[in-house]
C-alpha cells in the first residue's frame, strides 16, 4: 500500500500522544503522579500529539469535509469506532490537565478520570489497530500482532515521552517496554515473511490445477485507484535499510540511552519518533492487497 505521510503522522503521533496519557493515568492511581507542572505539561503534549494525528488522518480523506459523516456508521465501521473513541478520550486529557491548571475544586474526580483516560486511550488503541486488523484481503494486517503491536508501541514510545516530562523514575520499566516491543516487531516481521506468497493468482481463480495463469493483457490502458493505492513496489535494499532505521531509532538506540543515562530527554523523544515513523512506513509499504493477484502479482 502507498505509505501516505498523513496516515503515517497519524498513527505515529497519535500513538505516542495515547501512550504518554496511559503513563500520566497510570502513576496517577498507583499515588506516584508527577508534580503540577509536570501533569500539565504531559497532558499539553498528550493533547497536541493526539490532535496532530487525528488531523492528519482527516486529511487523508478524499472529502475531509464529509468526515463528520464517518460517527454515525459505527455499527459496522472501525473508524467510526475509533473516531468516536478518540474523541471521548479527550473528555479525560483536557479535565486532567484543565483541573490541575486551574484547582476549581474538583480534584477528587482526578482519580476517576483517570482510570477512565487509561479505559479510553487503550479502547482507542485497540480501534484503531482493528481498521487495519480487520481487513482480510491483506495478509500483512490481518493477524495478532498488528492489534498487540499497537498497544505496546504506544505504550513504548510513551513511556519515552513520559520521561522527558516527569524524569527518570521508571526508565528501567521503559527500557524493558522497549526490549519488548522489538520483540513484538521481529516477530511480526518474521510472520509476515514466512507467509509472503501464500496468495497465488492460480487459486484466486480457481485454476491451480490448470498450470501457471497470466493475464492475456492489462486490464486497463493505465492505472486505477487500486493500482495506485495498493500497487506500491518495496525493493528488498529498501525494506531492510527501513527495518534497520525502525529497529534502531524505534527500540534500540532509545533504550540504549536510556541505560547509559543521557541526560537530554528530548533528543531521546525525537529519536524514538523518528524510527516509529520509519515502523510506520513500513507498516503501510509492506502491506500488499489481494487485489494486485488480478493486476500485476504472480503471487502475495
Amino acid at each position: 500500500m502507498h505509505p501516505a505521510l498523513s496516515v503515517i503522522v497519524f498513527t505515529t503521533f497519535s500513538g505516542m500522544g495515547y501512550g504518554l496519557f496511559i503513563w500520566i493515568c497510570g502513576n496517577i492511581l498507583i499515588g506516584t503522579p508527577p508534580f503540577r507542572e509536570e501533569i500539565i505539561f504531559g497532558t499539553s503534549m498528550s493533547f497536541i500529539l493526539v490532535a496532530t494525528g487525528l488531523l492528519s488522518s482527516v486529511a487523508h480523506l478524499g472529502r475531509p469535509e464529509r468526515s463528520w459523516r464517518a460517527f454515525s456508521q459505527w455499527r459496522t465501521s472501525w473508524l467510526s469506532r475509533e473516531g468516536i473513541m478518540s474523541i471521548l478520550t479527550f473528555g479525560p486529557i483536557i479535565f486532567i490537565g484543565g483541573e490541575t491548571y486551574l484547582n476549581t475544586g474538583l480534584d477528587f474526580l482526578i482519580m476517576p478520570m483517570a482510570l477512565l483516560g487509561i479505559i479510553g486511550a487503550v479502547i482507542t488503541l485497540y480501534t484503531t489497530s482493528m481498521i487495519y486488523a480487520s481487513l482480510k484481503a491483506i495478509p500483512a494486517w490481518h493477524n495478532k500482532w498488528v492489534i498487540a503491536g499497537f498497544q505496546v508501541y504506544a505504550l513504548s514510545s510513551g513511556g519515552v515521552a513520559y520521561i522527558m516530562v516527569a524524569g527518570w523514575q521508571h526508565y528501567q520499566i521503559v527500557m524493558d517496554l522497549l526490549v519488548f516491543a522489538l520483540a513484538v516487531k521481529i516477530m511480526t516481521w518474521i510472520y509476515i515473511d514466512r507467509n509472503r506468497g501464500q496468495y497465488k493468482r492460480e487459486s484466486a481463480l480457481g485454476l491451480s490445477d490448470f498450470g501457471k495463469a497470466k493475464p492475456f493483457e492489462p486490464a486497463h490502458s493505465q492505472k486505477n485507484y487500486l493500482q495506485r493505492e495498493m500497487g506500491y513496489e518495496l525493493g528488498s535494499l529498501r525494506r531492510t535499510v527501513m527495518r534497520w532505521l525502525a529497529l534502531g531509532g524505534g527500540f534500540i538506540i532509545p533504550a540504549a540511552l536510556l541505560y547509559v543515562g543521557f541526560p537530554l530527554a528530548p533528543v531521546i523523544v525525537v529519536i524514538c519518533l523518528i524510527g516509529m515513523m520509519a515502523e510506520r512506513w513500513l507498516f503501510f509499504a509492506e502491506a500488499e492487497h489481494v487485489v494486485r493477484l488480478y493486476y500485476d502479482k504472480d503471487e502475495i
